[in-house]
């Protein structure tokens, strides 16, 4: 069970140094800053514009680096991109801190400036966190519970609305955001590598991320080498290619 409260200030300042992908600054939100939930359900004024602003944006800005108009980027492969990337920086974090320090962020909380400049950067007003006891098991229920059906199933629904992109594809780009998320952590802690690795195995186990992939096989370094069973749809970007865990490599 949960019991304790732990500050989370030095949890993140510990989990951000892994690399940029886990830093979650711990301020109070500004004004206009939206949460996860509130972007997808539209519970504020304004807020049912945010998810397909951040995909437009998505989309320039991947049109910029190919040097192709705009339209030349499908919607939906910049939505999928938009959704692997949210799911990165928000496993990220919450991962680390689970693994590391045996608390539990609220991924809940974790919100954005829809309206700033520059890349994305997720802040928490979460002050303090719950202990987590009962081992990796525990660990897992509670990732799944909080991110992979909480706030990343709320994303989905939006994203995966009529002709925009496919239910299991997002499955697959979480999964992916799973592995990845666990790799950096192990290359930079590698006395996590087995708990993590075996964290991210149980919950590609379980219904909700069941049949999106898993790991093959192990690298030179001894890190585990994931294989999902979709394609985020990058290949589709004008001199785009393949992914390191793609279902089209052969």
């Amino acid at each position: 069970m949960e019991g304790d409260r732990v500050p989370v200030r030095p949890v993140l300042e510990d989990v951000g140094r892994v690399n940029t992908l886990f830093a979650l600054e711990v301020e109070p939100p500004g004004p206009g800053w939206v949460c996860v939930d509130e972007a997808a359900g539209g519970e504020v004024a304004g807020a049912r514009q945010v998810l397909p602003a951040e995909v437009e944006r998505v989309r320039a800005q991947l049109a910029a680096l190919s040097a192709s108009p705009g339209r030349a980027v499908e919607w939906r492969v910049a939505a999928s991109l938009l959704h692997q990337g949210m799911a990165t920086r928000i496993l990220s974090p919450v991962l680390a801190a689970a693994l590391c320090h045996g608390v539990l962020l609220d991924a809940a909380r974790f919100r954005w400036d829809p309206h700033r400049e520059g890349p994305l950067v997720l802040r928490t007003s979460q002050e303090t966190a719950a202990a987590v006891t009962g081992g990796g098991v525990r660990a897992a229920d509670l990732v799944e519970e909080a991110v992979v059906l909480g706030v990343l199933r709320t994303l989905e629904r939006v994203l995966s609305g009529p002709g925009r992109v496919a239910p299991g594809l997002l499955r697959g780009n979480t999964a992916s955001a799973l592995a990845g998320a666990v790799r950096s952590l192990g290359a930079d802690r590698p006395e996590r590598r087995t708990e993590a690795e075996a964290l991210v195995g149980n919950l590609l186990e379980r219904p909700s991320l069941a049949g999106t992939g898993g790991y093959t096989g192990v690298d030179a370094t001894g890190a585990g080498v994931f294989r999902r069973t979709t394609c985020c749809l990058y290949y589709r970007l004008p001199g785009g290619g393949y992914c390191g865990d793609c279902a089209l490599r052969s």
